[in-house]
């Protein structure tokens, strides 16, 4: 059948909205989706049927339309009830892509579109396919009502004869039609994060089990879901019994490529429904990650901190971590810090990029003490645990945390993040693709400094330091580099000298000067360690 002979069927009242010179396209198949971007599950000739519940915002319609043109579909056809109309936008990607699109009339069912388009060798094809429509306007009223996926998701499985399990790359379960043992979680992991390609199949407990990706927003593997489909009702051999909550044997394939297309279709819904909450959230969290950067007072991180629902007064762990060699924006960098700690279980938690422009930015968490205060040795433990799994998908990137000590009330905070920044540095200079360090494994100077009110340390700091760096703009000299390189090479001259590429009566001039503009006597011990103390304040190198 052609799509000239389809569109022009009396009972159906399809009105073509862009696309007539591509009414001569052959129609193969008809294929129903809501997925965003349902390239994978195309194989060309097409007329993909959709009820437009991808579309969140104008820029949707063109990620939609480009997927569909790149795997050479025969047309769009679109309902519009979710709507009340096929949007201008859609309209413009379709003539941008040379799609055909035709609008379906609301009084007129998928069904009937599909059973007309169907050619007789595969006409009885779509009963199953308007039954998996069904179940898919189902699944959206039922989520309308309030219905999550977990509560959804056994009773379709069950319908379609598969067993499944969402993941999340971390191995946190977010729906199942069974519990799955902890090992089968991380195997499944594994084989998702190094997988070549996706869907794949692999083999978990003896079973064969389908694995696919349910992307999201930022679009990475190790930020989407993964649903893994097992086959039901496979015979135990021996008459053995499978411990509870294990995987079947081997046996049948674990369902076709509609079977998977109409899982990753539901499973969708409920990702762009948390992609939504996620944005929302992250604002809120943005604001407290301003807030710790010193961007507002202790009332202001109060606000902001209980806008997040993390009560201000309650006890903290801060964390930060760094992302490097993946090449990703902060947006994953976030998105796997935030799973990590939902894998965990830790209380509530909110997440931020600290202010910068850098690709490998410096994120903060900071956990709420909701219940039972965690301990820096047991968050860090449970991080260790996730962070191992998500350790296959890293390749050449490095995931570096740094834990504080647990503190109480918002007024703890600066000196937390502090103490959590200065165990990041630790953590990143251990070997492997994960480190985990916590501030109470580091003994020095620098966990003093963190517990020293921000306004304290910068006071102690512009009264020893600010003479010479306003010296140094005004004459362009270098005297903050040369106490540095002084107190390093600790007060040797001739080394330090050596490291000037100066000559030694030239080091001794610039530490009179200092001596003069700072009223310290560097032969002495205790001033020596108030200028080494003020320059550790302004960051590593001291400057």
């Amino acid at each position: 059948m052609l799509l000239r002979d389809a569109l022009a069927l009396p009972a159906l009242r399809l009105t073509l909205l862009t696309g007539g010179d591509g009414l001569d396209r052959p129609v193969t198949q008809v294929f129903v989706t809501d997925l965003p971007d349902p390239r994978r599950y195309l194989r060309g000739g097409e007329v993909v049927l959709t009820g437009l519940m991808w579309r969140r915002g104008a820029t949707d319609a063109e990620t939609f339309v480009r997927s569909c043109a790149t795997a050479r579909v025969t047309a769009i056809g679109a309902g519009h009830a979710a709507l009340g109309r096929v949007p201008a936008d859609l309209v413009e990607a379709c003539r941008r892509h040379g799609v055909p699109l035709f609008e379906v009339p609301v009084e007129v069912s998928f069904r009937e579109v599909i059973e007309a388009f169907a050619p007789s060798v595969w006409k009885q094809r779509a009963n199953g396919l308007a039954t998996m429509l069904g179940r898919q306007r189902g699944v959206v009223a039922a989520m309308a009502a309030g219905a999550r996926l977990p509560d959804l998701l056994p009773a379709i499985a069950a319908d379609l004869g598969v067993r499944c399990w969402l993941l999340s790359p971390a191995g946190r379960l977010i729906a199942g039609t069974a519990p799955l043992p902890a090992p089968a979680a991380r195997e499944l992991c594994t084989a998702f994060l190094t997988a070549t390609r996706l869907p794949t199949t692999t083999r978990v407990e003896g079973a064969r089990v389908s694995v696919t990706a349910i992307t999201g927003s930022p679009e990475h593997r190790m930020a989407s879901w993964l649903l893994a489909c097992a086959p039901t009702g496979a015979h135990v051999p021996d008459g053995a019994h499978r411990p509870a909550g294990a995987l079947p044997p081997a046996g049948p394939e674990p369902g076709g490529d509609d079977v998977l297309a109409e899982l990753v279709d539901v499973v969708a819904l409920e990702r762009t429904q948390a992609d939504e909450a996620e944005r929302v959230e992250q604002r809120l969290a943005d604001q407290v990650g301003r807030a710790l950067a010193g961007d507002g007072d202790e009332a202001d991180l109060r606000a902001r901190l209980r806008a997040c629902g993390l009560a201000p007064d309650r006890g903290f762990v801060a964390l930060a971590a760094t992302l490097t060699g993946l090449r990703t924006p902060p947006a994953l960098a976030l998105a796997v810090l935030r799973e990590t700690i939902r894998t965990t279980g830790l209380p509530a938690a909110v997440t931020a990029a600290l202010p910068g422009d850098a690709p490998d930015a410096t994120l903060l968490a900071v956990v709420g003490d909701a219940a039972s205060g965690p301990t820096a040795a047991s968050v860090a433990g449970a991080f260790r645990d996730a962070l191992d799994v998500l350790a296959a998908g890293l390749g050449t990137g490095r995931l570096s945390v740094g834990i504080s000590t647990p503190g109480r009330a918002a007024t703890a905070l600066p000196g937390l993040v502090q103490e959590a920044t200065h165990a990041l540095r630790a953590a990143a200079a251990r070997p492997g693709p994960v480190a985990v360090v916590r501030s109470d494994e580091v003994a020095s100077h620098l966990m003093l400094l963190a517990g020293v009110p921000a306004d304290t340390q910068r006071a102690f700091r512009a009264r020893l330091l600010d003479p010479l760096t306003g010296y140094d703009r005004q004459h362009g000299t270098e005297l903050v580099h040369t106490l540095n390189a002084f107190l390093s090479a600790n007060g040797a001259w001739r080394r330090c000298a050596e490291s000037l590429h100066v000559h030694v009566n030239t080091l001794r001039y610039r530490i009179g000067q200092i001596e003069r503009l700072t009223g310290r006597d560097l032969d002495r011990f205790a001033d020596r360690v108030d200028l080494f103390l003020a320059l550790r304040l302004g960051g590593p190198s001291g400057s």
